[in-house]
């Protein structure tokens, strides 16, 4: 594998009582993801939580494209377990976002459901691989907002894909190949809602992707830290 460096932390933010997101950190297979909770404080962290033992169970296979068929797979079973668990307890919204990147030698692929992000800091230059599965952004694309109208958007956190809350869910794959001192970040909308582009391109220049995670969770902190927030930094070495 690549030569990399890979650092984590998830926090429950100022405003909620319980953290509802979760994170998957697999630095031997080359598997990092990220969930956000949805449904109320027990309902979402039991939805993220169950998404992450699963991946965490799942060996993903070494060939590049089985690994993404593969993270396909575990989120269409997480989707129907999910719905499973929502059921047996009654019914009731209960859901969870998804963002992961996979790496297998020089190619990487970010597959997603929802509105947790995947970055990636190039050559300086800081550049959005996900597009948020939101109704905002459902109406930036018919052109009937503008980006700098979404910001703040009162239906911002409507999500128009989750898992658990269908039948079916549909998951959203972008491949490329890493270069060197590429830099990732999977990120719950907990940082990318208060913390700015501009501000994440600066803080993910730190040292170490340690210190990278930890100014970004500060800098949403410094801005009120209104929901849970969770960040990963994967940094790619030289080759």
């Amino acid at each position: 594998m690549i030569p990399f460096r890979a650092a984590g932390r998830s926090e429950t933010g100022l405003v909620r009582s319980q953290n509802e997101d979760s994170m998957l950190l697999d630095d031997e297979t080359g598997l990092w993801v990220v969930f956000d909770g949805m449904g109320g404080h027990q309902n979402g962290a039991t939805a993220s939580r169950m998404a992450a033992h699963a991946f965490a169970e799942v060996r993903l296979p070494e060939d590049f494209d089985s690994a993404i068929e593969g993270f396909a797979s575990t989120i269409h079973q997480v989707n129907a377990e999910i719905a499973e668990a929502a059921e047996a307890n009654g019914g009731g919204t209960m859901g969870t976002t998804a963002v992961g990147l996979i790496m297998r030698g020089r190619e990487f692929a970010a597959g997603w459901v929802g509105d947790s992000r995947a970055y990636i800091m190039r050559r300086g230059g800081l550049f959005q691989l996900t597009v948020d599965h939101t109704h905002v952004q459902d109406l930036i694309d018919e052109g009937i907002l503008t980006p700098a109208d979404a910001i703040g958007h009162p239906m911002s956190h409507v999500l128009t894909r989750a898992l658990g809350v269908a039948p079916q869910v549909q998951v959203d794959i972008i491949k490329d190949e890493v270069e060197p001192g590429d830099r990732f970040l999977l990120c719950s909308d907990g940082l990318s809602g208060p913390v700015t582009d501009a501000e994440i391109r600066d803080l993910l220049h730190a040292e170490h992707p340690q210190a990278a995670v930890d100014a970004l969770i500060e800098r949403a902190y410094a801005r009120g830290a209104p929901d849970n927030v969770t960040a990963v930094v994967i940094e790619i070495g030289a080759f």
